[in-house]
């Protein structure tokens, strides 16, 4: 086996996990995460020996991952402008549930409650301020590592989290103010 198939390999299992996580914030399904994860490092795979190692292989990986959920979406959008649907399909089973060990059982639902509205509202973020927000709040990653990550500049990572904030807080604003607790 030659030494960069084995020094991939060696990404794939370093970074496996991270870049999953990252297509489940982006995507929030599981299914599609994985698709997303896998189709990654395939192509992660066929353009190995072009890889300079420039960026770091994370940068590498997400870059992929970003472009790839791209174009599923754009696919998306397509697929939804050339069909027309009289039913809303139903999101039912969507939701991963975590049990909560919660002594309150009545604390416990509003905490799923809260989990699931501030899923939806991180959903509904565009992409980009979903991008910040998932490497920041989930991945932990400075503002320099998204603004390199995402081929922007600091400020635009700065900009993007403060636009993507006043979102969050404006779409969670009337379930906080409606007595919830949080």
């Amino acid at each position: 086996m030659s030494g960069r198939r084995e020094e991939f390999e060696q990404l794939v299992e370093r970074y496996e996990r991270r870049i999953f996580n990252v297509a489940l914030r982006l995507t929030g399904d599981e299914d599609l995460a994985a698709e997303l994860t896998q189709e990654t490092f395939v192509r992660a795979f066929r353009s190995w020996g072009r890889f300079r190692g420039d960026a770091s292989a994370f940068t590498y990986l997400y870059r992929i991952l970003v472009n790839l959920n791209k174009d599923r979406i754009a696919s998306e959008i397509r697929q939804r402008e050339r069909t027309v649907s009289l039913s809303q399909e139903s999101d039912e089973g969507a939701e991963l549930e975590i049990p909560d060990t919660a002594a309150d059982p009545h604390e416990a639902v509003e905490k799923a409650e809260f989990r699931r509205k501030l899923h939806e509202a991180i959903q509904d973020l565009p992409l980009g301020y979903r991008e910040c927000v998932v490497l920041r709040a989930f991945e932990g990653l400075s503002y320099e590592e998204i603004a390199e990550v995402m081929g922007i500049t600091v400020e635009a990572v700065r900009s993007r989290l403060a636009r993507a904030r006043q979102h969050l807080r404006q779409a969670l604003e009337s379930y906080m103010g409606a007595g919830n607790g949080h």
